[in-house]
C-alpha cells in the first residue's frame, strides 16, 4: 500500500496519504491519552474524538478536502473504551422518548436530534470516518460517516472491521458497540 507521510493541506498537514484499490485515502492519526479524569474516574475518550475531529477540520480551513479524510484513533490511556463511546462521539447522545403520564417508551432508541452530534448531514461532512487502530494484532474497526461527502470505499482498509454509522438504524447496534472494546 503505497503512502506518503506528512501531507500538506494547505493549513498545516496530515500524517498520512495512502493509496490503494484505485482510490486516496488522508490519514491524521491522534492518541487517546490519559487526561483529566471526570469525578467517577473515569477518562472520557468520547471528549477526547470528538476535541481530535476538530483539530483535523481545522487543517482545512475553509479548503474541504477532496478526498476521503480519515481520523485515525490509537488508545494510550490507561482504560479502555467500547464502539457506544465512539457512536456517542460521531452521531451524539443516544435516547429514547418517554411518556411520563403513560410511563412507556414511546420511541425505540435513536440519536437525538439535539444530541451534540460531531457528525451531521449538514455540519463535518468531510470527515469520511473513525478509525479504531488496536494494538496487539486485535481487529481494527473503521466508523464509516453515513454522511461524507468523500466515503472511503469499503475494503480500503485490510483485515479491518467496517461499521456503518447509519443514525437510524442504531438501535439494533448498541448492544454489539458496547461490548466491542479498544484496549490499551
Amino acid at each position: 500500500m503505497p503512502y506518503k507521510r506528512d501531507h500538506d493541506v494547505g493549513g498545516g498537514n496530515v500524517d498520512f496519504y495512502i493509496e490503494a484499490k484505485g482510490s486516496c485515502v488522508l490519514c491524521d492519526v491522534k492518541e487517546i491519552r490519559d487526561s483529566k479524569k471526570d469525578k467517577h474516574g473515569h477518562i472520557d475518550a468520547y471528549r477526547h474524538i470528538r476535541s481530535d475531529i476538530r483539530k483535523l477540520r481545522e487543517k482545512f480551513k475553509k479548503d474541504r478536502p477532496q478526498l476521503s479524510l480519515v481520523l485515525v484513533s490509537m488508545n494510550y490511556s490507561s482504560k479502555f473504551f467500547t464502539g457506544y463511546t465512539v457512536a456517542r462521539a460521531l452521531l451524539g447522545e443516544i435516547g429514547v422518548v418517554y411518556d411520563r403520564e403513560l410511563r412507556t417508551i414511546e420511541s425505540p432508541l435513536h440519536h437525538l436530534p439535539r444530541g451534540d452530534a460531531t457528525l451531521t448531514q449538514k455540519h463535518c461532512r468531510s470527515v469520511s470516518g473513525l478509525f479504531v487502530f488496536n494494538q496487539g494484532g486485535r481487529s481494527h474497526t473503521f466508523f464509516m460517516s453515513p454522511f461524507a461527502d468523500n466515503p472511503v470505499t469499503s475494503g480500503f482498509f485490510p483485515e479491518t472491521l467496517e461499521i456503518n454509522m447509519d443514525p437510524d438504524g442504531i438501535d439494533g447496534k448498541l448492544v454489539g458497540l458496547g461490548e466491542m472494546m479498544f484496549w490499551p
